[in-house]
């Protein structure tokens, strides 16, 4: 009976500490550094998309046109929440000819954390009273029984 107990215990044990493991996720890709290197100042948009690919993002509203290219690591340790332990942006901003104007590198050390507060923080777009969600909802709702593309 005493080794029952013991071995139930090693293997609970051993169930809960296997669930204290370290978890590594990777967002984003980035080229190789030798890919990276060949662009310089002068080079069409063109050439870089052949170089380096399609970028993550590129901004095509106003003026400045520039691409960014990123790859994230975040580490996961039990049930804290996600840890990023690396980050490496490149941006690529291009002059009004569409030829690479400068070329920039940022890492973790250079980010700010962002500390986004609701209370404060205004979403545009309309809000609905409880009764104009009400009177636009009304004859959505289905009670089931029947196919609704059935109705006449």
């Amino acid at each position: 009976m005493f080794k029952k107990l013991i071995y139930l215990s090693l293997l609970s044990g051993t169930i809960l500490l296997s669930a204290c493991g370290f978890e590594t996720y990777q967002s984003g890709d980035l080229p190789s550094e030798k890919r990276l290197s060949l662009i310089t100042k002068g080079i069409s948009q063109e050439k870089v998309v052949d170089l380096l690919g399609n970028p993550i993002f590129e901004n095509k509203i106003g003026r400045e046109s520039f691409y960014i290219y990123f790859k994230t690591k975040k580490e996961n340790r039990a049930f804290f929440h996600p840890e990023e332990i690396e980050r490496d942006i490149y941006v690529i901003s291009f002059a009004p000819n569409k030829t690479v104007n400068a070329v920039e590198h940022f890492t973790l050390k250079d980010g700010n954390e962002v500390a986004f507060d609701e209370a404060h923080t205004k979403v545009t777009g309309k809000e609905l009273s409880v009764m104009e969600q009400l009177v636009k909802n009304f004859g959505r709702y289905d009670a089931g029984g029947r196919d609704s593309s059935q109705r006449q």
